[in-house]
């Protein structure tokens, strides 16, 4: 049989060996590698879904920030703190509309509104029966 160890000259069994070993080592550093890409991959994707979320919670934020800053320019432009003065709710939401759409400003909801116009501050407004007191709407051009 020529297939047998025996047959094999001992240079060569040895050049066998060595072969032999060279493809385990191949295959252990193959298995290394593709653990690595398969880590590397799900380390991808979470870092991924995260800076997903940092943007949707940032867009957010910006979002909140420039409603919070169109109620506020608002607030300073288009009102007179004046004691004894009152604007309904339905004509100060009124003309923050209409100052919006003259400032090219997307409009928040009347909810939304109230919510941050109630918590301005210098002065802060107060509200009694459906009024706003302590304000007045500014004349346009003063």
């Amino acid at each position: 049989m020529a297939n047998e160890p025996a047959d094999i000259p001992p240079e060569q069994e040895k050049k066998i060996h060595a072969l032999e070993q060279d493809l385990n080592d191949l295959r252990q550093g193959l298995t290394v590698v593709a653990d690595y890409y398969k880590d590397l991959e799900k380390a991808t994707l979470q870092q991924e879904a995260a800076e997903a979320v940092d943007n949707e919670i940032n867009r957010q934020l910006v979002d909140d920030e420039q409603e919070f800053e169109g109620i506020w320019r608002f607030h300073e432009e288009m009102l007179v703190a004046e004691t004894g003065s009152h604007v309904t709710f339905d004509h100060m939401y009124d003309a923050f509309l209409g100052f919006c759409t003259r400032t090219g400003r997307e409009p928040v909801e009347r909810e939304a509104f109230e919510f941050v116009f109630s918590r301005m501050e210098n002065p802060a407004p107060e509200m009694d029966r459906g009024e706003w007191i302590g304000f007045r709407l500014r004349e346009r051009g003063t």
